[in-house]
């Protein structure tokens, strides 16, 4: 089945690595397993600067080493940034990480590299990492400009100890959408879009009915997990007034204390009782290749996933399977108190994209600062934004316009040279163009980002824990998220009576749940300075 770009990862809240102490690891620097950036990089508009570049090394995971090195645009930066990188594949997804922990203590570390925020919290700390601060105050006014200007992003960065250990991306401000078969709406009869949870229940109604005579046919389904629609019961977890409600995912978990809590299982045991939602869906039974399927084929109707979903069915098999096949995005509901819901995006600040220096590089760090520097200048967000004028975009009556398309860039194979603009992916920290971002994207995806993410979607700040808290956040929240997922299922699909809801939080209390919020509360205080 097909594969999407990117979606959105299934803990925001930072993990805990395994920091090793720091003995004679600071002997060595450098990692001798670099990746060689390709020397055909595209004609650019100018000559560089004719001053000696600065050379350094550069660890980040092994997708994103990949995809740099196609990129045109990239290699154009490090011309016009005066830099000459060499990149080194550090492993894939968490074992990356624990990498990290094995060349900081051996001593391996590259000049400059990837890190997490617990990472560059301890690691600095001890003494393994620089401290940017002096540096950026000194050499690099852009970055300092939009630290001054972001302070969410200043109390990201900053340690415990005031200093700073790394920078970390923006991230384009993505969420999930709701979309569904627009033929099968018309088919049912459904021709105004539902905005209340009453008018979604209604048209699952009507398309249960419309398609009766498919056993197999569940109006609502997806993969992973089933609970949608939190924040239009207001049961969301969230931070309101100073005060964290609900153990803290970002806005994409719940308030089990919240009143809209228990209103919420009781509609998906609504829905489940019904048989509007698919069954396997709820019992977690259902694989990305099972949900795909029965979107394609017809024995779903509407879903909740990544933006860029609804495109992919349209593009990969559905009008090949039914010529009437049409996708559409549906408006958030609105709340259950009459206002606009909004739903949570990925993490403005990733805490796993830290670019820390090695204190072993410190002579060559005021150069490293200065290239950083120039990727948050304006000459250097428009490379990465959109990168060569004439080649990759122009500009008409003041406005860039593309002039490559994802549709063309996208498919080139792994090892292609390309022109893609997908800043949800790391090369180096930088500022985000959201409406950028938005219209590189196929002709589907772009009609509605920018207005969809405008008026439903909102970010949720990210919280910073100390080691302590991070540990006995982690063993906690495993035994509670484990028995409150257990039950929302229990909850939904009728094997728990809602007469037990109350039982129900007596147990989520004895587990830990309130000692969750607490932690997730000292950590937002510490954050704020208060």
């Amino acid at each position: 089945m097909f594969r999407y770009r990117s979606q959105r990862p299934k803990a925001w809240i930072i993990g805990i690595a395994v920091l090793l102490p720091l003995t004679s690891m600071l002997a060595a620097c450098s990692g001798n397993n670099a990746a060689d950036t390709p020397k055909d990089a595209p004609k650019t508009q100018e000559k560089s600067e004719t001053k000696q570049k600065v050379s350094f090394s550069y660890t980040m995971e092994s997708k994103f080493v990949k995809w740099a090195l196609d990129l045109n645009w990239y290699k154009v930066l490090l011309e016009k940034g005066n830099a000459d990188v060499n990149l080194i594949d550090g492993g894939v997804g968490a074992q990356y990480y624990k990498n990290i922990d094995l060349k900081i203590a051996s001593g391996d570390f590259p000049d400059t590299g990837i890190v997490n925020i617990a990472q560059a919290e301890v690691y600095g700390t001890q003494g393994a990492f620089l401290d940017l601060k002096p540096l950026i105050d000194k050499y690099a006014p852009n970055i300092k400009k939009y630290i001054d200007a972001n302070p969410d992003y200043k109390s990201m960065i900053t340690a415990s100890d005031g200093k700073i250990y790394g920078l970390t991306q923006e991230y384009p401000k993505i969420s999930g959408v709701t979309f569904y078969r627009e033929d099968m709406f018309k088919k049912a009869g459904i021709s105004k879009e539902p905005r209340t949870i009453e008018e979604l229940t209604d048209a699952f109604r009507k398309l249960k009915a419309a398609y009766a005579d498919n056993k197999n046919f569940y109006p609502f389904n997806g993969r992973d997990g089933f609970l949608k629609f939190q924040s239009v019961f207001g049961a969301q977890d969230r931070i309101e007034n100073g005060k964290v409600q609900g153990i803290y995912s970002i806005g994409s978990g719940t308030d089990i204390y919240a009143p809209g809590f228990k209103k919420l299982l009781e509609w998906y045991k609504q829905l489940y009782d019904e048989k509007l939602i698919d069954p396997e869906w709820v019992a977690g039974a259902a694989t990305e290749e099972s949900w795909q399927t029965k979107m394609l084929i017809g024995n779903g109707a509407v879903s909740d996933d990544f933006f860029t979903r609804p495109s992919l069915f349209m593009v990969n098999g559905g009008k090949k399977n039914d010529p009437n096949y049409s996708m559409k995005v549906l408006p958030y509901p609105m709340g259950l108190d009459g206002k606009q819901a909004k739903r949570s995006t990925n993490a403005r600040y990733p805490d796993n994209r830290f670019l820390a220096i090695n204190v072993k590089a410190d002579k060559k760090a005021p150069e490293i600062i200065k290239f950083l520097d120039f990727v948050f200048s304006l000459d250097g967000q428009t490379i990465m934004q959109y990168g060569v004028e004439g080649e990759s975009f122009k500009t008409v009556s003041g406005k860039r316009e593309f002039l490559k398309t994802y549709a063309e860039e996208v498919v080139k194979p792994l090892g292609t040279p390309n022109w893609l603009f997908l800043q949800d992916r790391l090369t180096f920290p930088a500022p985000v163009n959201n409406e950028a971002f938005y219209q590189f994207n196929d002709d589907f995806t772009k009609s509605f980002a920018s207005d969809y993410f405008g008026k439903y979607a909102e970010n949720y700040p990210a919280l910073k824990y100390s080691t302590d808290q991070q540990k006995e956040r982690a063993d906690l929240a495993a035994k509670v998220n484990e028995a409150l997922n257990a039950n929302i299922v229990k909850f939904a699909s009728g094997k728990r009576p809602m007469s037990e809801f109350e039982a129900f939080l007596t147990e989520m209390e004895k587990l830990g749940y309130k000692r969750v919020v607490e932690i997730d509360q000292a950590a937002y205080n510490t954050l704020n300075k208060k």
